[in-house]
């Protein structure tokens, strides 16, 4: 499979210059972001942003904190996100715990699907180069609703929430785009041996739709298999669609096999609506040091270049990565260099 980093949509054109939703949460994604705009401004990407900082509470009755970081992305139809930190307490002090706020964000605008290229960088020690998947997860429904309670002290339970309306609009959605891109296979994961009811429907469910797609091979596999197979023959794959909590699972595992969090973007979006996410950025010890990684929110941004059409920028920005990458000069201490963040975005903008 190419290596060509295709976006998994497309809309729009570069004649012009675009205002996207800027979604900024803490840790090093403040930090980052001037060095990687930058890069985008130098790539000639003609974006202007409305940026919103997202604070979040510690207190579960404060439910107002992403209300306009939600307006300016329905405004916009499209947003770069930087990731959200959860309260570095978890447990409740004086109420419910608060939502995780990334979750908290796709459920309250809708982001239905959960899209994770898993793509080579040339530069990236990796066991599989040249490995291209794709992972589309459901995001709306799942363990993820957050649904929790205290039966009697000592015994909770979450429930795991499945619909066939939300299993069907994904499983169409993720053969459009195998059909769209060429894809040759499908894998449905699932742990449907042990959760007949829940996995049962969301698998009968695509199996249904699979019948619409004759040309494109389709499988399943339960999800522990899944797993195994990935890190023993990644190549196997072509799109895996699975649920949220499987995909969560899978797209990080995915993302280790083609060398870390480099290469990690996210996208997720609704029938209008589209995040590009940074799904890595909770670095503390990293902050206020200028030598975090710079690629965790690079890479989604590229994406949603090319989402808008920009798809020259976008070509000629990952190519000078891939440079950068290869020299193994002004690269980040993760990276095996002790370049800071803004050295190594410069450097990228020369390779360009």
């Amino acid at each position: 499979m190419s290596s060509d980093p295709k976006p998994v949509d497309d809309r729009g054109t570069s004649d012009d210059r675009t205002t996207v939703a800027l979604l900024v949460g803490g840790s090093v994604g403040p930090e980052i972001l001037a060095p990687v705009l930058s890069v985008l401004d130098a790539a000639d990407f003609r974006l202007d942003f409305e940026r919103v900082d997202v604070q979040v509470p510690r207190r579960s009755t404060v439910d107002t904190y992403l209300d306009e970081a939600i307006a300016a992305t329905r405004r916009h139809k499209v947003a770069l996100k930087t990731k959200f930190l959860p309260p570095t307490r978890a447990l409740r002090d004086d109420g419910p715990p608060l939502p995780n706020p990334n979750v908290d964000l796709r459920l309250r605008l809708e982001l239905f699907a959960g899209i994770r290229p898993i793509r080579c960088l040339r530069g990236l020690p990796t066991r599989y180069p040249g490995l291209d998947l794709i992972l589309i997860r459901e995001n709306s429904e799942d363990i993820y609703k957050g649904i929790e309670h205290e039966v009697v002290p000592g015994i909770v339970q979450s429930m795991k929430v499945v619909t066939r309306a939300a299993c069907d609009r994904i499983a169409r959605y993720a053969f459009r785009i195998a059909a769209e891109y060429d894809r040759k296979k499908l894998t449905f994961v699932h742990k449907g041996n042990i959760m007949k009811m829940s996995d049962g429907l969301f698998m009968r469910t695509v199996r249904q739709v699979a019948e619409q797609y004759p040309a494109i091979a389709y499988e399943e596999m339960i999800v522990d298999a899944a797993c195994m197979n990935m890190v023993l023959k990644p190549e196997s794959f072509d799109v895996i669609l699975t649920g949220n909590l499987y995909g969560d699972i899978l797209g990080s595992l995915g993302t280790g096999l083609v060398g870390g969090i480099s290469t990690a973007n996210a996208i997720s979006r609704s029938e209008e609506i589209y995040v590009f996410e940074a799904i890595h950025g909770d670095a503390p010890a990293l902050v206020g040091t200028g030598r975090a990684n710079p690629l965790p929110l690079l890479m989604p941004a590229l994406e949603l270049g090319r989402h808008l059409g920009r798809h020259e920028q976008a070509q000629r920005v990952h190519a000078a990565v891939e440079e950068v990458l290869e020299s193994g000069e002004n690269v980040t201490p993760d990276l095996g260099g002790d370049a800071g963040t803004r050295a190594m975005c410069d450097a990228i903008v020369a390779a360009m």
